[in-house]
């Protein structure tokens, strides 16, 4: 067994009620095992409401058969927006 630790950042601290939690997952265990864990602890990752990372990479960006390891970073955080750019001066 691999021990993750997996950081909840802004709101996402509060709603889950902890800044951060250690998944016990299998040798050998793959980011898709990973994202089943995250799935399993409520958490809604549909990237319009919560954003998830490993080692700074959007999970959806990296291959469900990568590995994990204990040294990987996961953080979830919620999807923040941005403010617009106009300000009616020109």
């Amino acid at each position: 067994m691999i021990a993750i630790t997996v950081k909840f950042l802004g709101g996402l601290r509060q709603e889950m009620g902890m800044a951060s939690t250690t998944l016990s997952l299998p040798d050998n265990a793959t980011v898709a095992d990973l994202l089943n864990q995250l799935l399993a602890l409520g958490l809604d990752l549909d990237e319009q409401k919560n954003i998830a990372v490993i080692n700074q990479t959007g999970l959806s960006q990296v291959p469900p058969d990568r590995l994990v390891t204990p040294d990987d970073e996961v953080m979830v955080f919620p999807h923040i927006s941005g403010g617009c750019c106009t300000s009616g001066i020109i």
